[in-house]
């Protein structure tokens, strides 16, 4: 903590020189911190301690999106300094709680600016005295954390910070994560299914036009873009003429120039240049994204001045957002701005700096695809845990919604009661309006529980494309190898992978989406399996004989389906070398207070005695039936059987 304090004690001489400079330099800034209730000499230098008022006017201008209406006399850099000075007395006066909340404030200006060497050690620091922060600034700054942990590629970081998050209800999907990662479709899927446009504010539904809109247009889909900015700008333009006041006017003003600037957007990917400008200056002059988020448009519309040969406003905006991204430590930034700078002397017929951009563009954009791909994989694993997630979020949301509606039909009953006390007649009208009402209610949780299925069905064919997406990244990881041994390992683990997402397929394709029906299943694992490992040459014959009514849990399910691949798949390879034909048989059957598997071949058999106990098949075996609370038999007679019991 010594080091750190250091650095910011450094941090702030260094900007001394800035504080002893002219009077004149921050008269403006000064005057109108003084307008706000913040008293300072005209070179920013406190007059004395206000950090309670200098938090207080910080929340009112930045939490409610005002900020941008002071941000052209009230930069971050006069927050900084002003900051840091009260950062000071608050180490004088040994108060854990206000440099906590001083220390916050920092990170999220650095962060804006995208100096994430400096917001990350900061950020760190406060959530080690968490308890000093707000509900809203402990989910500001872990928001912000895991953010700058994406822009360095740390992802292993950001998702940390990311399970963290959703463990603590401050989300609950990770579209944002996927987008940043071009992961679109599952953006948007993930978008879709933990979003409801009709049930969230105004403000929330302008991010949510303008998110779905995005995603849309990375995807290539400009007119399904073009739709969800459209609604966007409807909805603006009606609260324009129509003021809530609840919401400052400015939100609605500023959401209004950012959808017109998203339909330029769209209208530059068409080719539209022309027309796309109109609406980017529009956007760039009317709206109140912060300043990084002006630096994109800026290079949208200086790419426009570009495509139609303009070259002073190229040069203009070239030059704007050159400045602009100084020191900016993001990746996405430095590429575009590099593509943007070899188009521009392109264009002025300055090859030599051209082909310089040009190179440099190439080089972030290979680094850049690299680590995406690393991280796209990443971020798919984790999906499949993510999922099981979300299925229990959605069905604790099915049982609060049924609990919730039991709870009003009771209370409409007790009401209906006390008003039978008092007249025969005036329960009469009671009693109808409450049937009416409980048959609405009725309906109502019988559409939900439809939406719940449906949304359950989704969740499992998502994993089971996730699955399929892993076997694939397996596929293309064996073609690279040279080693048998290691390729056979690895094709051990794709059947493994396809047995966990055939429990999945049948979930989404069946009527019953919590219970799997174990004789299917294991069909469709012995199909796949004899299709895996069998030619012409070899005639092997599965027999099955697993009792119809025998339903599992997923969880249940996945073990007994691992159990059969591994037992099977030994067999298949292994049991019947020198033999052309040969049987295996699966029976599985009610016994006692759960089930007997019995899984055995006519092929060659071992001796039990040498059997590789230590093999990873084995080691598998033995902990799925402990996994499953069974136990298990190995009989080699006339080939090999196993004999699995298992509980209910």
């Amino acid at each position: 903590m010594k080091y750190y304090q250091f650095k910011l004690i450094g941090l702030y001489l260094s900007l001394m020189p800035i504080l002893g400079l002219s009077q004149q330099i921050f008269k403006k800034e000064a005057e109108t911190l003084k307008q706000l209730g913040i008293e300072v000499a005209p070179s920013l230098k406190l007059t004395h301690a206000q950090a309670p008022r200098i938090m207080s006017v910080w929340d009112s201008l930045y939490d409610i999106g005002k900020k941008q209406q002071v941000n052209n006399v009230l930069s971050d850099q006069v927050w900084e300094i002003l900051i840091l000075q009260e950062i000071d007395w608050a180490k004088a006066q040994k108060n854990p709680k206000l440099i906590t909340r001083l220390h916050y404030y920092l990170g999220h200006i650095y962060h804006s600016q995208k100096y994430f060497s400096k917001s990350i050690p900061i950020q760190l620091s406060i959530l080690k005295s968490r308890q000093f922060l707000t509900k809203s600034q402990l989910q500001k700054t872990l928001s912000k954390l895991e953010k700058a942990y994406v822009q360095k590629n740390e992802l292993e970081k950001a998702l940390t910070i990311r399970k963290e998050r959703l463990d603590a209800g401050f989300i609950e999907n990770s579209f944002d994560l996927y987008q940043d990662f071009e992961l679109y479709e599952l953006a948007l899927k993930e978008l879709l299914l933990f979003e409801n446009p009709n049930n969230i504010r105004v403000v929330a539904k302008y991010k949510y036009y303008k998110n779905i809109g995005i995603l849309y247009l990375e995807m290539g889909k400009i007119d399904s873009a073009r739709k969800y900015f459209t609604k966007g700008l409807r909805l603006s333009n009606q609260l324009i003429k129509n003021p809530d006041k609840k919401i400052p006017d400015n939100i609605h003003n500023s959401a209004n120039a950012s959808f017109i600037g998203f339909l330029g957007w769209c209208l530059m990917a068409e080719g539209n240049y022309i027309k796309a400008i109109l609406y980017l200056q529009k956007d760039i002059r009317e709206s109140d994204d912060d300043q990084l988020n002006k630096i994109f448009k800026m290079m949208r519309l200086a790419s426009c001045y570009i495509a139609t040969n303009d070259l002073a406003n190229a040069k203009k905006y070239v030059q704007e957002v050159t400045n602009l991204t100084k020191d900016k430590e993001d990746k996405r930034m430095s590429i575009r701005l590099a593509e943007l700078k070899s188009n521009y002397y392109r264009l002025n017929k300055q090859m030599d700096s051209a082909y310089f951009y040009a190179n440099q563009y190439i080089g972030l954009k290979e680094q850049h695809t690299e680590s995406i791909r690393k991280n796209q994989t990443i971020l798919l694993l984790s999906n499949i845990e993510a999922d099981e997630r979300k299925k229990d979020l959605i069905i604790t949301k099915a049982n609060l919604e049924k609990v919730r509606s039991d709870k009003k039909a009771q209370s409409t009953f007790l009401w209906a009661s006390i008003i039978v006390a008092i007249t025969t007649s005036i329960s009469l009208l009671v009693l109808f309006i409450y049937t009416i009402q409980r048959t609405k209610s009725r309906v109502i949780i019988e559409k939900k529980h439809e939406e719940i299925e449906l949304l359950l069905k989704e969740l499992h064919h998502r994993v089971k494309n996730n699955l399929q997406v892993i076997y694939s990244l397996i596929n293309l990881q064996k073609r690279r190898l040279e080693t048998p041994e290691l390729n056979q390992s690895l094709s051990m683990v794709q059947n493994r992978i396809k047995t966990m997402s055939l429990v999945h397929q049948n979930l989404h394709e069946n009527e019953r989406i919590k219970d799997v029906n174990l004789a299917a299943y294991i069909k469709t694992i012995a199909d796949y399996l004899k299709s895996l490992y069998l030619t012409d040459e070899k005639v092997i014959n599965i027999q099955l004989n697993i009792d119809e009514t025998i339903l599992l849990t997923m969880d249940k399910s996945i073990t007994i389906g691992l159990l059969v691949n591994e037992i099977m798949s030994n067999s298949l390879k292994y049991a019947f070398n020198g033999k052309s034909t040969g049987l295996i048989s699966i029976a599985i059957q009610n016994f006692q207070e759960g089930y007997q598997m019995k899984i055995s071949d006519n092929g060659n058999g071992f001796i039990i005695n040498e059997a590789p106990t230590k093999s990873l098949g084995m080691y598998l075996i033995k902990n799925l039936v402990k996994q499953i609370q069974g136990k298990y038999e190995i009989e080699s007679a006339d080939g090999t059987t196993y004999l699995i019991y298992f509980k209910a």
